[in-house]
């Protein structure tokens, strides 16, 4: 690759457990890179293990021995600096009791003084159009506007990484397209490495410069899939073009087998 490794693993091997019976193999000699700065989506089927890789590149679940795991050249063993987490459940992620910007500036508290806080807020809250609803609760947005929050309180801490839990998987269509743009918009403004899991292939080969797909059990990644569509990518215009239109049919391929 061009750029050096933001995240880099080898012969990656996870296992998860459960309280009904032993621990079970997920992910299998699992190997990538992913270079700084680029847009990576994660798919396959459900219950492949796609949420299980992100959390270890999270550092949120541990490796089996002998994995290679390495976020800016570093092993990971817990969350490393320089890394945020979006979730797809956003209302379990906002405090209510909180406002908008409270809720933005809880990773900040206690490492950043007040006034450095208060402008990585703003500025992050400006980048996903909140700027004008600073000091509303939660339970005063609509779900996409929920989501906004959790996202602008990622960009707070200014992420090298950023890593996304299907994100928009429980939004309307149009909220979805929305946030799909801005994310977008965002990634282009900052540079982060966005790493993107996802059910919806349309959704995966819109946003990004590769698909990765897992398969089997336990799941290695089968298929790398690059997106040739030039950026910056408009909804109408990027869906209709032939280099979307061939990336979105091999990764249906690989998936479904048609």
């Amino acid at each position: 690759m061009a750029n050096d490794p933001s995240y880099e693993c080898r012969g990656l091997r996870a296992d998860v457990g459960s309280r009904r019976g032993p621990r079970r193999l997920v992910l299998d000699d699992v190997s990538f890179e992913i270079a700084k700065g680029e847009f990576v989506s994660i798919m396959g089927r459900s219950g492949v293990g796609k949420t299980t890789l992100l959390r270890t590149l999270a550092g949120l679940h541990e490796a089996s021995a002998g994995s290679v795991v390495r976020f800016d050249g570093q092993p990971v063993s817990g969350p490393p600096d320089g890394v945020s987490l979006v979730f797809q459940d956003y209302t379990s992620s906002l405090l209510p009791w909180r406002t908008v910007a409270k809720n933005v500036e809880l990773p900040l508290e206690g490492r950043l003084p007040t006034e450095e806080r208060r402008s990585r807020v703003a500025e992050a809250l400006k980048m996903v159009g909140l700027a004008d609803r600073s000091d509303a609760q939660p339970h005063e947005l609509s779900g996409g506007m929920q989501q906004r929050v959790q996202i602008a309180r990622a960009l707070a801490s200014q992420p090298a990484a950023l890593l996304m839990d299907e994100p928009f998987g429980a939004l309307d269509a149009l909220t979805k397209a929305d946030l799909e743009d801005q994310l977008l918009e965002i990634f282009a403004a900052t540079g982060t490495t966005v790493v993107f899991v996802t059910h919806d292939i349309e959704e995966a080969v819109y946003l990004s410069d590769r698909v990765l797909v897992l398969d089997g059990t336990p799941a290695q990644i089968v298929a790398e899939i690059p997106v040739a569509s030039p950026r910056p990518r408009t909804q109408m215009l990027t869906r209709e073009s032939s280099e979307f239109l061939e990336a979105r049919h091999r990764v249906h391929e690989v998936i479904f087998g048609t």
